[in-house]
């Protein structure tokens, strides 16, 4: 093999290693950013399979542990470490993605891989196309290996594979808890919710169309008097405050204090103050005898509420149709948090003595 041909695959290799790395490194930090919702991208590959696993502890664990190696794959492309064992490792996950895709685009059992969560909504085919790609740069890295570069000495690369690694893990759980760090759904913070439902653009893959359904699905009715009271929340004036519970019976109850102090806190205020779910009557009576809730019950679609907020329960306050904030069950903020956001005080003149 000449120099020149030498030289020109050893850039080959490197680009496509670079290529595969900065894949894995986002599709791994998506997919720990929302662990929620990778979950529930997993519990509909399973059901489209016939073996439904539902979304629980196992598939949280499955969407965990897939953020991790895909980030860990990442790390290592990119800073060419273990070159024997990663490109094997990669080109076999590959293998087994491009003949999932294949699956999706020749069948579309389900709408979307959700390869990067609702950062980057692809169709199958467009899912297909970029894992042979992807495929093929794996092929070539694991060809010729020993032609990637080390950015790192061997011996001192467990110093930046490590923390790394970890990280994920660490900030996987921190969004579990706490919300995803980034919100790439269409009920973010700082989302125009009025204009969303007006103008939703159905079956787009750049759309606000998040797991089979558009923003326009959304609704809230009041089953006890038959009234849909989705306008009033959207076209409401002035803040509004809902509890976000779509399952009433698997709900955490050890935050119930502080929604109770919140609904009292909206009851003082005059501020509207709603708990959305997707529990019928039983199940609401039930929560409502076990917490003490006083707040009225709204009917919503339970996989939009899940989209909504990542938590079972959860706090959104809109304002003017805006979303201003969201907590989960884990960081639910006290009267002090809601006066100041949404009764700032406002700066007070300096005063000077003659």
């Amino acid at each position: 093999m000449s120099k020149a041909l030498r030289k020109g695959l050893f850039w080959l290799v490197n680009a496509a290693a670079l290529l595969l790395a900065l894949t894995f490194l986002f599709s791994g930090w998506v997919k720990a950013n929302d662990p929620i919702g990778t979950m529930f991208k997993l519990a509909d590959y399973t059901a489209a399979m016939g073996i439904p696993l539902g979304e629980g502890l196992l598939l949280l664990t499955a969407a965990i542990a897939l953020a991790f190696v895909e980030f860990s794959l990442g790390v290592c492309l990119l800073f060419g470490l273990n070159r024997k064992f990663v490109p094997r490792l990669t080109l076999l996950l590959m293998a087994v993605m491009t003949l999932l895709t294949l699956w999706l685009a020749l069948f579309n059992p389900v709408e979307d891989c959700g390869c990067f969560g609702d950062a980057l909504i692809l169709t199958n085919t467009e899912t297909l196309l970029k894992n042979l790609v992807l495929t093929a740069c794996a092929l070539l890295v694991w060809w010729r290996p020993r032609y990637q570069m080390r950015l790192v000495r061997t011996s001192g690369a467990w110093l930046i594979s490590t923390p790394l690694m970890a990280g994920i893990v660490c900030y996987a759980f921190y969004c579990i808890n706490y919300l995803p760090v980034v919100d790439f759904r269409p009920w973010h913070v700082g989302a125009d919710v009025r204009h969303m439902m007006e103008q939703p653009v159905l079956h787009s893959p750049h759309s606000y169309r998040i797991h089979e359904l558009d923003v326009a699905d959304f609704y809230a009715y009041d089953t006890a008097n038959g009234d849909d009271r989705t306008a009033d929340l959207i076209y409401a004036e002035g803040p509004v405050m809902l509890i976000v519970a779509p399952d009433l019976s698997a709900a955490d109850q050890g935050c119930v204090g502080l929604l109770n102090e919140a609904y009292d806190y909206a009851v003082l205020h005059g501020i509207p103050c709603y708990c959305l779910t997707a529990s019928d009557a039983e199940a609401q009576a039930n929560w409502n005898e076990h917490t003490g809730a006083e707040y009225p019950c709204l009917q919503s679609d339970e996989r939009m509420l899940k989209t909504i907020v990542r938590a079972n329960p959860g706090l959104v306050v809109l304002s003017d149709g805006k979303v201003v904030a969201k907590w989960s069950n884990w960081n639910l903020p006290d009267e002090a948090e809601l006066d100041s956001l949404l009764f700032p005080r406002q700066p007070q003149p300096t005063q000077f003595n003659h």
